[in-house]
């Protein structure tokens, strides 16, 4: 294999499609499973391509087994998906308006919320079927055209635009009403708070337009550090934002949030880093604690366990599973404080009221008004 793998990159043209296929193709022979092949986002539109013109031929090239190409469940996933739209839409803003019932509904259901979320998604990599266009936030064009931009990319000294690694959700919530809308995402690579500063104000500028009223934000971690907030905010939007003469900022202000379900696993991920030491009162506060207690508690032979709602899965913690929030909700809650005093002795007392701490703490602002905290159960414990 290797020599043949020599040969194959001495005989094609160096930074070439025709070099990238012969490297996707000796790496996937290689595999002994195929569901271990990390296909190139131009193999997968070249397959795409290929599947359009022919679903049975390229069937058939696959299963002859002359060349190895992605499953038809693979390249499903990128099939079948929605369209999107990255901007801001007029008609968004009409559906918006007639959700929130702006012209019948009293004025205080006029008050809502602007929440920011970000999202992981795949990178340029979906094909709308109904159009037949290629999508993943950009323009992709001809398949032809998109092969000869890539080889001019890898000669050329000129770095390719980036893909989009992750969009930008902004949601509208109705502050005394049931409203949640889906208004508008964006997408991004690396985003901070200088560059979603116009985005967040047009969002805000357009929504007030509707005949809403944006009370506050709540902001994604990723703000966390440098927020699209200037003391100079609502004099920016008054004077250089077109159509927005409906606003009246004399008699309220714009409050910005951090988002509690981040706060919590930036907490859970601070105390699980091994970077990390936390001290109180002359004690740690330590994640082996936590283990330590977890593993005691599955010992056979224990019996009744005191926390039989953590799984493996909650203390050995992958790239996915730090995203989760039930899974650092379940972690930093009462029970498993309430565990620690009771097994961990005093040297996991600090531990324990740590964990306490921050239970109460997304107690608090997981609610809606201040008595549902009181009669409704915790939905992750």
């Amino acid at each position: 294999m290797e020599i043949v793998k020599k040969e194959g990159d001495e005989l094609l043209p160096p930074k070439s499609f025709q070099e990238l296929f012969w490297k996707q193709q000796t790496e996937a022979a290689s595999k002994s499973d195929s569901r271990g092949m990390r296909w190139h986002p131009l193999m997968i539109r070249w397959c795409l391509y290929i599947r359009h013109r022919s679903s049975g031929a390229y069937q058939a090239i696959r299963e002859s087994g002359v060349l190895r190409l992605p499953s038809q469940r693979t390249l499903r996933d990128y099939t079948h998906n929605a369209n999107a739209s990255p901007r801001f839409s007029k008609k968004v803003d009409e559906m918006l308006a007639e959700a929130a019932d702006v012209k019948t509904c009293p004025e205080r259901n006029k008050c809502v919320l602007l929440l920011l979320d970000e999202m992981h998604v795949r990178e340029d990599l979906v094909y709308d079927k109904h159009t037949g266009e290629l999508i993943g936030f950009t323009n992709l064009g001809d398949i032809n055209n998109h092969l000869d931009a890539y080889e001019k990319a890898l000669s050329t000294d000129e770095k390719p635009p980036s893909l989009a690694k992750s969009g930008q959700v902004f949601m509208v919530r109705g502050l005394f009403t049931k409203l949640q809308f889906a208004y508008a995402q964006f997408p991004c690579s690396i985003l901070t708070g200088e560059k979603l500063y116009k985005p967040l104000w047009d969002a805000v500028c357009r929504i007030e337009s509707c005949g809403l009223k944006v009370l506050g934000a709540t902001l994604d971690g990723c703000m966390l550090s440098e927020p699209p907030v200037h003391q100079d905010a609502w004099y920016w939007v008054y004077t250089h934002q077109q159509g927005c003469e409906s606003f009246h900022f004399e008699n309220r202000q714009l409050l910005f949030f951090s988002d509690p379900p981040h706060l919590v696993k930036t907490a859970r991920n601070c105390l699980a880093s091994s970077k990390r030491s936390l001290w109180c009162n002359g004690k740690s506060i330590s994640w082996h604690h936590i283990t330590a207690l977890y593993e005691n508690d599955r010992r056979p032979g224990v019996g009744l366990t005191l926390l039989p709602k953590l799984k493996y899965e909650h203390l050995h913690l992958t790239s996915f599973s730090k995203m989760r929030v039930d899974l650092a909700a379940q972690v930093l809650s009462e029970s498993v404080s309430k565990a620690l005093t009771l097994r961990g002795g005093d040297e996991a007392k600090e531990t324990a009221h740590f964990v306490l701490m921050i239970d109460k703490f997304f107690d608090c602002l997981n609610v809606r008004n201040f008595t549902h905290g009181i009669h409704t159960a915790k939905p992750f414990q």
